[in-house]
């Protein structure tokens, strides 16, 4: 059984990267490529925010090293996110990495659509990504030292607890339990021909219970869940969580 493999926002250059973890992703992935199709990277792989590109390309050396030879063995894509848009940049022939803005396949007749997120998300532009992106080092990339993503989380849940509760309905619509962003992503879908949409950004991994929609998380160590990935095997998805030293775990 062949399966395509969907990894985004592991924010390498960020101190609260997993990068070791993630580096022994890409090894299994290569030892297990004879049953991989495909392998889609959903953006923010690097974090280019107030970095200088060279200095964060120089020091993640080793996953550029492991990118390359998977890319030798498989098809890999990149789909572009907020934080690595310097990529945009450059000529994507010249590598053995498709640079994308989203990207679409077909498998076993399902359409799937492949993106970042960020468009669902009323907070961000590309216009203060670029800004925040490219040469110089403009400090830290997260001045909360790592406080941040469980802030934002909690957040998030108490927000989306008082919204279900507010609901005339009383919370009954299958959407009601998702934040605003998530709940765009799932609409997106309606004005596309794709069947099913896999994203990212938000660093909140899960797969819709209808099984159209699934987001892959992160691999920032900050975040309440993490080192996750989806799977897409006879057009299912099938989110993970990478164990390094047994067997993965599904989570939905």
């Amino acid at each position: 059984m062949s399966r395509v493999v969907a990894v985004g926002d592991v924010h390498l250059g960020a101190k609260n990267s997993d990068a070791e973890a993630f580096n022994a992703f890409l090894g299994e992935i290569y030892q297990s490529r004879g049953s991989v199709e495909e392998t889609v990277l959903l953006g923010d792989l690097w974090d280019m925010v107030r970095r200088d590109p060279f200095g964060v390309a120089w020091e993640t050396s080793e996953t550029l090293g492991l990118l390359k030879r998977l890319a030798d063995a498989v098809p890999v894509s990149l789909v572009l996110g907020n934080h690595d848009i310097y990529l945009d940049q450059l000529d994507g022939a010249r590598y053995e990495i498709d640079f994308r803005g989203s990207y679409t396949l077909d498998q076993d007749g399902t359409r799937i659509r492949f993106t970042h997120g960020d468009d669902f998300d009323g907070l961000h532009s590309k216009r203060l990504s670029g800004y925040l992106s490219g040469a110089g080092d403009r400090g830290e990339i997260d001045p909360t030292r790592g406080r941040k993503d469980p802030f934002v989380a909690g957040f998030r849940d108490v927000v989306g607890g008082i919204k279900t509760r507010l609901r005339p309905d009383g919370g009954s619509s299958e959407d009601c339990e998702y934040p605003r962003r998530e709940r765009r992503a799932h609409g997106y879908l309606d004005g596309t021909d794709a069947d099913k949409l896999v994203y990212g950004h938000t660093h909140a991994p899960y797969v819709r219970k209808d099984n159209t929609v699934a987001n892959a998380g992160s691999w920032k160590s900050t975040a309440p869940v993490h080192n996750t990935y989806v799977e897409v095997s006879d057009g299912e998805l099938a989110l993970y969580r990478y164990v390094s030293d047994g067997e993965d775990e599904r989570m939905g």
